[in-house]
């Protein structure tokens, strides 16, 4: 019995109960019916849906699987055990255990996924080399993939989109398959995209007078395609952006590219180092997520968000967000007033389900700050043994006279302790 792969059995186990209940018999009718290509067993669809959606919540995969292959597996072994009349957790564990392991044995292969960003500028190609991709951009289109790629599918999806306000981007990954690939490949285009709008996006502000843009100077296109290395499409599927926004400008980089790459691989070059790639990765591109955006209430809230994750906040409550962001800046007063502005901003949008009208100059005050803690971050981890440790240190009062009174107090404690080893002898 695989009881490893559930995270609660009790509940898996009245999920499936009431699974079984919806599977119909041999010529049972019911007004909305659920199959399966392969499968013979057939569901009534009340609720069934809902069911499957609880249960791979309840399944603890390998991080390596993407989501989409999640669904599939839960999916193909929920109909093998109603076929087999074992709709039980034992025999569905063990089904969801072999075909995840059937997953991770599969080769690795290359593939390519064609976007691109909003900038332009740019002469000659180039190329960027994130952990685990590398990305090309280009002006023109890569001609490998111009035969596969649907141009007329992204006219007729978005019929106002303006082509010159982008570059062309292919991102080449290795991965499993087609979801694994999409997934990774967009996650590190937001890697480079985050490092790269931190450093045009930094110390900015604006006020708009009519529906505003992104903040992100660099946006995404919103239609994504899927390549082989031959050229070929590795999908029939297409993957798109949900946050596009028309009001995307794009962005010159003609006097700026080489200035913002070298910040980008400084900075890359520090989280390596700093040991904590994988937390960083999904900083930034929460980070991209939530400027995407022209909704301002949205990204002021996941820039809030972002800032209790970076302070390690967890189910601690905002005193803390707020006392571990203080301690990297000089002008605490200033500062602790602007953060209960925010805090009161946040609170009011969050529980109220209020609007309101300072959402973009909140959310580029909010922007700022996290810009500078991410730099403080990257450094601290660096330095310290465990996050544990980090959390510790933040939470000490930034104030030289208790740092010092606290010190003095330590040293009188070691050299008690260092009396007592040469007075008597301490045994093992």
């Amino acid at each position: 019995m695989a009881k490893s792969k559930w995270t609660d059995s009790a509940s898996v186990n009245e999920v499936l109960s009431r699974v079984e209940k919806l599977k119909l018999k041999a010529g049972q009718q019911c007004g909305q019916i659920i199959t399966k290509k392969s499968f013979k067993s057939a569901f009534n669809s009340n609720g069934f849906d809902n069911y499957l959606m609880l249960l791979k919540e309840l399944v603890r995969f390998d991080s390596e699987v993407p989501d989409a292959v999640k669904e599939q597996i839960l999916h193909d072994a929920i109909w093998h055990a109603a076929d087999m009349e074992q709709l039980q957790s034992g025999f569905i564990g063990g089904q969801i255990k072999r075909l995840e392991a059937e997953y991770l044995a599969q080769i690795t292969k290359k593939y390519y996924l064609i976007t691109a960003v909003s900038i332009t500028g740019l002469k000659n190609k180039r190329m960027i080399k994130t952990p685990k991709s590398v990305i090309t951009i280009s002006k023109h289109f890569p001609k490998k993939f111009k035969n596969s790629y649907d141009f007329q599918q992204v006219q007729s999806m978005y019929p106002r989109i303006n082509q010159k306000c982008y570059s062309w981007v292919t991102i080449e990954v290795c991965a499993k398959c087609v979801h694994a690939a999409t997934e990774l490949a967009l996650e590190q285009l937001d890697y480079w995209r985050g490092i790269f709008n931190i450093f045009f996006n930094r110390n900015y502000t604006r006020t708009s007078f009519r529906k505003p843009a992104p903040i992100n100077k660099i946006t995404k296109y919103p239609y994504h395609s899927l390549h082989m290395e031959n050229g070929d499409k590795a999908s029939p599927f297409y993957w798109f952006d949900p946050n596009f926004s028309y009001e995307t400008s794009s962005l010159d980089v003609s006097q700026s590219y080489d200035q913002a790459k070298s910040f980008y691989q400084k900075k890359s070059t520090d989280i390596d180092i700093c040991g904590s790639r994988n937390f960083f990765i999904e900083i930034l591109n929460r980070y991209c997520s939530s400027l995407d955006t022209s909704d301002m209430n949205s990204s002021f809230l996941a820039m809030w968000s972002l800032l209790e994750s970076l302070t390690f906040t967890g189910k601690e409550n905002y005193h803390v967000t707020i006392a571990r962001t203080l301690i990297l800046f000089k002008d605490k007063f200033q500062l602790s007033l602007e953060l209960e502005i925010l805090r009161k901003k946040r609170n009011m949008a969050i529980h109220n389900g209020r609007q309101f009208k300072e959402a973009e100059k909140y959310a580029y005050q909010l922007m700022n700050i996290i810009h500078e803690y991410i730099f403080f971050l990257i450094g601290a981890i660096r330095k310290s043994k465990s996050t544990e440790q980090l959390e510790s240190v933040l939470d000490l009062p930034p104030d030289k006279a208790k740092l010092l009174k606290a010190r003095q107090q330590l040293e009188g404690e070691i050299e008690k302790l260092d009396l007592l080893n040469s007075l008597i002898k301490i045994e093992d």
